[in-house]
């Protein structure tokens, strides 16, 4: 009986390689088949959901968006309020309908010269983060549809460097 003791324990009173790997191999089996079956839990939920799902339906294309025209602006160079050391540089264009707008080339000037002076104004704070880029996004359609008198259907940032 002490020689059975003795093979199941390390000199140190710690259990034996053996029992460490066979415990080990037990944890391994229990954590792969609870893995396995909440995998199997999930499929089956996917595969419900998309049984249950409907088409979506087909929204129809706005007409103003099927004849509308696309022109560039003229790149915006210019420095930000607080530092004449901070450059940005915007390229955008704008959405309009051909049928409203007389002079597309002058009422891109004139959108232009709008941004440049609001960006005149606008500091490195107000445009770090995503929410700053959409807010100016959403800063720079306004203006383009108060200075076209609403004309201009979107303002589209093409390119946008901070420098």
């Amino acid at each position: 009986m002490a020689s059975d003791e003795a093979s199941e324990k390390s000199p140190g009173g710690a259990p034996s390689m053996m029992v460490l790997i066979a415990v080990l191999a037990l944890l391994t089996l229990v954590a792969g088949g609870g893995g396995a079956g909440f995998g199997l839990y999930l499929t089956s939920l996917q595969t419900a959901a998309a049984k249950d799902a409907k088409p979506a339906p087909e929204t129809p294309i706005h007409p103003t968006v099927m004849n509308a025209n696309i022109r560039e602006l003229p790149p915006i160079i210019t420095n930000l309020d607080q530092t004449s050391e901070t450059w940005i540089r915007l390229h955008a264009a704008i959405v309009f309908d051909p049928a409203a707008v007389a002079k597309p080339d002058v009422l891109a000037a004139e959108v232009a010269s709008d941004i440049l002076g609001y960006m005149q104004t606008l500091t490195i704070a107000q445009l770090s983060g995503t929410s700053g880029l959409q807010h100016l996004r959403e800063d720079l359609t306004e203006r383009a549809l108060v200075r076209s008198e609403g004309k201009v259907q979107e303002l589209v940032i093409e390119t946008l460097v901070v420098q």
